[in-house]
């Protein structure tokens, strides 16, 4: 994870395990018909590895400039 990421004093308080160890992103596919959600096995993103030390992964970007953070939002 870079020195300069604004995120880092959080992630070091709050994350200290996974500022040494990296974090993971996964997918859930969640059925909205039959209702149930799961663990996606054919997607594992882990950044324990990367190639300037482990690195935490923040607001990721879909392809229409949406954030990962915005699906969070409630509904008006």
């Amino acid at each position: 994870m870079g020195g300069g990421s604004p995120a880092r004093i959080n992630n070091i308080k709050f994350y200290p395990k996974m500022v040494k160890t990296g974090g993971t992103i996964v997918q859930l596919d969640v059925d909205t018909v039959n209702g149930g959600m799961k663990v996606n096995p054919n997607f594992l993103v882990d950044f324990g590895n990367e190639p300037n030390g482990p690195s935490l992964p923040h607001e990721m970007r879909y392809p229409g400039g949406d954030c990962t953070s915005d699906i969070w939002l409630p509904q008006d």
